[in-house]
């Protein structure tokens, strides 16, 4: 086993310049940061009763149906970006679940930006994991915010 890992750090310290090499570690650590920044923002601003909800009798409120063509093509605008950050953010995260990273937190944010149909049910049953719980109300706890109610 040494043996092996022995051979591979050699190969890549003959194939490759060795600031080449510190230079990808200093990205993926400056990334990873970065990354843990932004989604612990967006964990914190999110309502703590966001995950309940409410019985609507199965239909959605529909919410500017009178509004002008403005409002319209800005709400399309905004619905638009959150399905591409949305999308982006599940892509990430399942590359996170071979990757060092937050992979399941990470598509559970994606997923609530994107709307489909069984999306609370897939919600919930990533919900049902004790690790993704501990782990969005741990990060809301150090912003001093109140932990998520979940169903």
């Amino acid at each position: 086993m040494f043996r092996e890992s022995y051979n591979i750090t050699t190969y890549l310290m003959e194939t490759f310049d060795t600031k080449l090499i510190f230079l990808s570690i200093l990205i993926t650590t400056v990334v990873s940061i970065a990354y843990f920044i932004v989604i612990s923002f967006f964990i914190t601003q999110m309502d703590k009763e966001y995950f309940l909800r409410k019985n609507t009798g199965g239909k959605q409120a529909r919410k500017n149906i009178d509004g002008d063509s403005r409002s319209r093509n800005l709400n399309y605008v905004v619905k638009s970006a959150k399905f591409i950050v949305g999308l982006f953010l599940i892509l990430c995260g399942l590359a996170m679940l071979i990757l060092p990273g937050q992979g399941l937190t990470t598509i559970l944010i994606g997923l609530s930006l994107i709307p489909f149909p069984g999306k609370h049910q897939l919600e919930q049953n990533l919900l049902a994991r004790k690790s993704i719980r501990v782990s969005l109300n741990w990060i809301r706890s150090k912003a001093k915010k109140e932990p998520f109610i979940f169903d």
